[in-house]
């Protein structure tokens, strides 16, 4: 009976040994199982923290981005306000500019006309002193101020530098001539003449012309009698 014991006990602690190892087995794979856990774990937190440093790299780089759109949008802002300021500056000026000087003239020559007004010679052309009767200038002025009216005060110098008056001359000037109105744009107007009905009115040498607006003179032109 003894003997049959001994062969229970030792099959049983070899049962026992068998179960032991595969414990421990288990024990091992769960443990290395554990181990590659942790170290996919640990790998997966370090993309995962790589990750979270570009993405806050990139968050970063749009925000400075941001910030720069916006100090280009208040400056841009800055710089419309400005120009309306100096587009608002330069309109009113230039209203001014229109009250003061409602007309530019660009040009003027001077012809020979008789007592009816008609051309003798054409403007700019050579006049003859012989065949002169009524210096008639004429202008080419651009409308600034259309609609408006002016009255120009006009000067006549003779060959030796004497202005010529007459008893219903303003003052200062030879005569006075109205525009009413000021057509907008580019335009030419024939002004009076100055002279007589007599040929040979007026005699061989330089005379110069002047328009002006209050006590600003708008354009002057000497001309030749020969």
């Amino acid at each position: 009976m003894k003997q049959d014991n001994d062969n229970i006990d030792s099959t049983t602690g070899k049962k026992r040994g068998r179960g032991a190892i595969k414990v421990a087995i288990v024990l091992g794979l769960l443990l290395l199982a554990s181990l590659a856990g942790v170290y996919f774990l640990h790998q997966d937190s370090d993309t995962a923290k790589a990750g979270l440093k570009d993405a806050n790299s990139q968050i970063s780089k749009l925000e400075k981005e941001n910030a720069m759109l916006k100090i280009e949008l208040d400056t841009t802002k800055l710089n419309l306000r400005r120009e309306r300021d100096i587009r608002a500056r330069v309109e009113h000026e230039c209203d001014t500019l229109k009250t003061m000087f409602p007309l530019y003239i660009e040009e003027m020559e001077v012809s020979n006309a008789d007592a009816r007004g008609s051309v003798i010679s054409s403007f700019g052309r050579d006049i003859s002193a012989a065949s002169s009767m009524y210096l008639m200038p004429r202008i080419k002025y651009w409308g600034l101020n259309g609609g408006s009216k002016v009255e120009l005060l006009v000067r006549l110098y003779d060959h030796e530098g004497k202005l010529v008056t007459g008893s219903s001359s303003p003052a200062g000037y030879s005569y006075s001539y109205k525009i009413d109105p000021i057509e907008p744009g580019v335009n030419s107007i024939s002004l009076s003449g100055w002279g007589g009905a007599d040929r040979g009115h007026f005699e061989p040498g330089t005379y110069r012309y002047e328009v002006w607006l209050g006590d600003m003179c708008l354009k002057q032109k000497s001309f030749t009698l020969r």
